[in-house]
């Protein structure tokens, strides 16, 4: 039963990690396995046979919620009508998850710190949005290569913080939608560089997120909080709200859902 929660639980993460702006690493501290998967991220080249079944578990239903939910998202989200909803939608399930997120850094009283953390984390998300899109859909031969490899572990970043959208850093460099037609078209050979530079990514975030969780766990907390708040504003529609009242009904459905989910987790 608790493998079949956990292969669960990672399709639901996966699934959300299709939509811009939306954290998988969200998903995954609000369904309660966050610091399980960080540990076993870290614990894998120790102690394999510990760890690797349920890493396994995670990326199989992880992979198959973003292949059956990810051409499902993108077509709500070009629709004129649908796009916008959906986004507040989404809004909501970020919003839904910030207090857990508050309760896990136990926070006795504020300090400066926290609050620093919490404003850079915020700053981060949402300096990533300014970035231009397409730094590393250019170049050709081994430029591109190394392009590719630098961009697996920046979207391996993604992928491990909370609050930064893996979908969202894939828009960022240029990478959405060629890494969707490999996929789909099974060319999975064309995405080893990216993925070479996303299994080094995942290893040193991991490693690096563990250890200042350790001694930090407040203030990491607090940065994630940022993160999570930064990236709704990535969320929000531009050029204005067509259809206000739906909006808001969405976002509130999607809020009290996730906030319930986050309390009983999952």
């Amino acid at each position: 039963m608790k493998n079949w929660k956990q292969l669960l639980k990672a399709v639901w993460i996966g699934a959300t990690m299709t939509i811009p702006g939306v954290s998988g690493g969200t998903m995954a501290v609000v369904t309660g396995i966050y610091e399980d998967l960080i540990h076993a991220v870290n614990g894998v080249r120790k102690e394999a046979k510990k760890h690797i079944g349920f890493l396994l578990r995670f990326l199989l239903g992880a992979g198959c919620g973003f292949l059956l939910l990810a051409r499902l998202v993108t077509w709500l989200l070009e629709q004129p009508q649908m796009g916008e909803i959906t986004r507040f939608f989404f809004c909501g399930i970020v919003l839904g998850g910030i207090p857990l997120l508050v309760k896990k850094a136990e926070l006795s009283k504020v300090s400066v710190s926290h609050v620093l953390c919490l404003l850079l984390g915020a700053g981060i998300v949402l300096g990533l949005g300014q970035m231009p899109q397409g730094l590393f859909s250019s170049g050709t031969g081994i430029v591109f290569l190394l392009l590719q490899l630098v961009g697996g572990f920046l979207i391996a970043v993604a992928l491990v913080l909370p609050g930064i959208s893996v979908s969202h850093m894939l828009y960022i460099l240029g990478l959405y939608e060629m890494v969707l037609q490999r996929i789909y078209a099974f060319r999975f050979w064309e995405l080893i560089p990216l993925a070479i530079g996303g299994i080094l990514g995942t290893f040193q975030t991991a490693d690096a997120l563990e250890r200042l969780l350790e001694r930090f766990p407040s203030q990491v907390y607090m940065a994630i909080v940022g993160f999570v708040a930064g990236s709704i504003v990535t969320l929000i529609p531009t050029g204005g709200f067509a259809q206000p009242v739906w909006d808001g009904v969405l976002g509130v459905l999607g809020f009290v859902g996730m906030y319930l989910l986050s309390k009983k987790g999952l």
